[in-house]
């Protein structure tokens, strides 16, 4: 195999000219379909009587419909994507942070054609290519190479973190009990839907997991919030000596409601994990390379207190990093799949473009990009006051901190209160009006925006916060 970056993974007898010669002039096609691409565009009244067949069968066959009743059509430009019907969106969910560079990055594509030649579409855990050691290596030294020490890779956000439960089950002798968060989510496997905070994620699942929740850090009373979340954390630990498995944590919830923390929150928890004999495990599966560092451990400055961490995604092939003290019994991990070839090709110049550019730092392109979120919705919030409704203190309207959250990549606006009965619709509008969001939270609920942040410009937040300010009022 050769290690040629020009030729990542490819078989050396391939790599030549007539193969670049080849993949270049794919490439030019594509570009030159992309620049029909301008910006948000209406559905083609010839092309929707030809989509909805597409679409209604697909419903049938699932049982239900899609949330978004639109399918993508095979061409994109970054965050805008075309439609079946013939109509052109701003992207800004990406299938929930998949989709980190967009649609249609020339580059990407480069690298799954590149990977589409070897000889495996996907590999496994019994025998795979060098691909699969090149991601890992690329994982544990991005993340914390003197403690983080193994990698498990795998084809699911959600195995990646039943791993990592069973690795923390392992090692402390089968404790059966999870600490974490209120609010939390882990995924939707039976075990995940019940350490996850939702009634709907587990409804008809039989409980057979003991959770203990965590009141999660509360902005409107810092000092107050943490003290009540070191004495709930105190009384379990002192309740269920030695019967805790793990603490699994995001250190910025996704599903939940894109809350942060700072790590002045975090410190006095984790040492009393720490102390108790209790693995730390943060699950970036969502943060990952979203923040305003790679991972949110490292922009919390928490290296030293992870014992496994999770992470998927954006990632393309997702992973569970653990310490050598965790480095499980032989036969507790396997899986057929690790991922795709273009998966793990792809996700590894993912990970090299963004460790490359200027994306990371208190001052780097993913906090400059929440910047400009942040002084647009305060636009929004002086257009639109009515529309934004205090939370906390009834009559009045909201300020910039209430309705704006998250960070970096990951952006959160929070319009009507946090009202869900006028939320979600409002979802429904803004994909009539040209914009793929999303809903986070449990009540209050969040607009969620999961943008694609590798290649995202100040000007597609302008036009998207446009576009909000347009619809807001439309509740007719």
């Amino acid at each position: 195999m050769t290690t040629d970056s020009t030729h990542p993974g490819l078989y050396p007898a391939l790599a030549n000219s007539e193969t670049d010669s080849a993949i270049a002039s794919i490439l030019a096609q594509i570009d030159q379909a992309q620049q029909t691409l301008t910006g948000v565009k209406g559905p083609d009244p010839d092309l929707i009587a030809s989509s909805e067949p597409c679409i209604d069968q697909f419903a049938r066959e699932r049982g239900r419909g899609l949330f978004f009743p639109v399918m993508g059509a095979g061409l994109g430009r970054g965050a805008l994507v075309a439609m079946t019907d013939g109509s052109v969106k701003y992207d800004f969910i990406t299938g929930i942070g998949v989709h980190s560079f967009g649609h249609g990055d020339l580059d990407l594509i480069r690298t799954a054609l590149l990977a589409s030649m070897s000889d495996a579409v996907m590999q496994g855990n019994l025998q795979c290519n060098a691909d699969a050691a090149a991601f890992s290596a690329l994982l544990v030294e991005s993340a914390a190479p003197d403690r983080l020490k193994h990698c498990f890779l795998t084809n699911s956000g959600a195995l990646s973190n039943e791993n990592a439960l069973k690795i923390c089950m392992q090692h402390t002798g089968g404790a059966a009990r999870v600490l974490t968060f209120e609010h939390c989510f882990a995924g939707r496997t039976t075990t995940m839907c019940q350490i996850g905070d939702s009634a709907g994620g587990r409804q008809g699942i039989p409980l057979n997991t003991d959770v203990d929740y965590l009141p999660f850090y509360d902005q409107q009373d810092p000092e107050g919030s943490t003290a009540r979340t070191i004495a709930c954390l105190d009384e379990f630990l002192r309740r269920y000596p030695s019967q805790h498995s793990c603490f699994m944590m995001e250190l910025v919830q996704g599903e939940g409601g894109f809350n942060t923390a700072p790590r002045e929150f975090w410190i006095p928890l984790l040492e009393r994990a720490r102390e108790a004999g209790v693995p730390i495990w943060f699950d970036e599966v969502q943060s990952f390379g979203r923040t305003e560092e790679l991972f949110q451990f490292q922009a919390l400055d928490l290296a030293e207190y992870a014992d496994v961490v999770t992470l998927g995604k954006m990632s393309q092939v997702c992973a569970t990093l653990y310490t050598e003290a965790l480095n499980p019994k032989p036969g507790l991990l396997s899986a057929t799949f690790i991922g795709s070839t273009a998966a793990l090709q792809v996700g590894r110049r993912i990970i090299e473009r963004l460790r490359s550019g200027d994306s990371y730092g208190s001052d780097g392109r993913h906090a400059r990009l929440h910047a400009t979120f942040r002084r647009l919705a305060g636009t929004l919030l002086e257009a639109h006051p009515e529309c934004f409704p205090s939370m906390f203190n009834p009559g009045q309207t909201a300020d910039l901190d209430e309705i704006v959250g998250g960070t970096g990549g990951m952006m959160r606006l929070t319009p009507y209160g946090g009202e869900g009965s006028r939320v979600k619709p409002l979802i429904m509008r803004l994909l009539d009006a040209g914009v793929m969001a999303f809903t986070c939270g449990h009540g209050p609920f969040h607009l969620r925006f999961l943008p694609p942040v590798g290649v995202l410009q100040d000007a597609d937040i302008e036009a998207v916060m446009e576009i909000v300010g347009s619809v807001l009022e439309d509740e007719s």
